[in-house]
């Protein structure tokens, strides 16, 4: 198989080579069939062919084949998608160059701040009671 033409296509022409098959008398079995179509798909579906052989399930040639038309299709989606993007990030970016007092003053801004907005009461804390609300038997 080749990456230039659908998976699909190709998959039917294989099965059509073992139907020619059966009508000279040698009849493949349908798992044989679909092993010899997973085994010879394209080096870029090899992590899709892969993932179909560590399936537990039994796979025949209908199911296959509708595994690979969904694959084909998503691919081909992925595909139109970087087409439009031209492969570039569509987002835009500014930069400023900060001379370096003003580098210093960007920076202590990104720091962390606080968090909470209430201050812990040492005096509550000792006695027992909540640091919002000055109630006993909880904290905040």
């Amino acid at each position: 198989m080749v990456d230039d033409r659908s998976v699909v296509e190709q998959a039917h022409e294989i099965q059509a080579l073992v139907k020619e098959l059966e009508i000279f008398g040698c009849v493949l079995p349908d798992k044989f069939v679909a092993g010899c179509i997973i085994a010879k798909l394209p080096p870029t579906w090899t992590n899709f062919a892969t993932s179909l052989k560590h399936k537990r399930q039994e796979f025949g040639i209908t199911e296959l084949i509708g595994s690979l038309d969904v694959e084909d299709k998503a691919r081909a989606k992925d595909v139109c998608g970087k087409k439009v993007g031209d492969g570039s990030s569509s987002a835009h970016l500014v930069q400023k160059n900060h001379p370096k007092s003003q580098k210093k003053k960007f920076q202590q801004e990104l720091k962390q701040k606080p968090t909470t907005t209430f201050k812990k009461n040492k005096k509550n804390k000792e006695k027992g009671n909540c640091f919002t609300c000055g109630k006993t038997g909880h904290y905040a």
